[in-house]
């Protein structure tokens, strides 16, 4: 479920004060527009509660504050968790920002190693979802410096690769595949772009990124932000683990969207269409197997 239930206003005041402690280092810095950005969504999508105005959302609340405002378990795990987002809805990512959520999610009892799990899908979603714009800029953005440090941990990944031939032979065998299959036309999807294939010193893990775009693939989402907003929310709606963070990303402003609107009933179809799929794509899909099989065969045996 994406939205959490029954919000008190108490609750989503307390909420938002953690939200802009983190984003403005307890009121001592000024938070980026991106923040800005992500705190009315929340408030107004998430919360439901547009009524709260800026100086409702107390800049100074405490972790223990926020603790005493929300104490049922259901509203504790999401606050965690929309918290555990915050520091990343800028990049480059600020260590300060991280150790001040971490204070809030711990306040709130939500023991961070139970939360490890969540934190490490959070940086490979995210971290997904800055390859994806950084592609888009073409094959020659990858060598290049990134002097504002908006990529630097991606960066560093493509610079600590060393590839894998027998990988990247093993996508390129996809090129011999029968048309019509999923294994072709993920091979077609990555060459009109001119994209380093898996095991490609230029490209990041397999791991990271392939199951991604067979969705794009599968569900016929185009590369457009609208088009990636509805990856992101057909993988929310699939995903069997974190299903709320990979939404909460998808809604998150620097990830997707570089000026165009967030569509909310593409996103939601999407979100639908995940939840309806008769399989999931999104944690541990083993694809191998069904690559020879024709894209049409698969959306209808997947009910997508």
């Amino acid at each position: 479920m994406i939205h959490p239930t029954n919000w008190t206003l108490e609750q989503s005041k307390a909420t938002l004060g953690a939200l802009r402690s983190i984003a403005t280092l307890h009121g001592t810095a000024q938070m980026s527009a991106e923040e800005a950005q992500l705190l009315e969504g929340v408030r107004i999508n998430i919360l439901h509660h547009p009524e709260i105005t800026d100086a409702e959302q107390n800049i100074h609340i405490k972790p223990a504050e926020l603790a005493a405002t929300i104490l049922d378990d259901e509203h504790k795990e999401r606050a965690a968790q929309l918290i555990a987002l915050m520091p990343y809805a800028t990049r480059p990512y600020a260590d300060n920002k991280t150790y001040i959520s971490e204070k809030f999610i711990e306040a709130l009892g939500e023991n961070m190693h139970r939360m490890e799990d969540f934190l490490g899908a959070r940086q490979k979603h995210s971290q997904n979802m800055e390859y994806c714009a950084l592609r888009k800029m073409g094959r020659d953005i990858f060598p290049s410096l990134d002097p504002d440090g908006q990529y630097k941990e991606l960066m560093k990944l493509l610079k600590d690769s060393e590839g894998d031939p027998e990988e990247k032979a093993r996508y390129e065998s996809l090129q011999g595949y029968p048309d019509g299959s999923l294994g072709k036309a993920f091979w077609s999807f990555y060459a009109q772009f001119d994209w380093p294939l898996p095991g490609d010193p230029l490209w990041i893990s397999e791991d990271m990124t392939v199951r991604h775009d067979l969705i794009h693939v599968l569900c016929a989402y185009d590369i457009s932000i609208n088009g990636e907003y509805c990856v992101s929310g057909f993988s929310s709606g699939n995903s069997e683990r974190f299903n709320w963070m990979i939404a909460m990303l998808g809604f998150t402003p620097p990830y997707v969207s570089t000026g165009a609107p967030f569509n909310p009933a593409d996103f939601t179809t999407a979100y639908m269409r995940g939840v309806n799929a008769s399989h999931s794509f999104v944690d541990n899909w083993d694809f191998w197997p069904v690559l020879e099989h024709q894209v049409g065969d698969l959306r209808t045996e997947y009910q997508i």
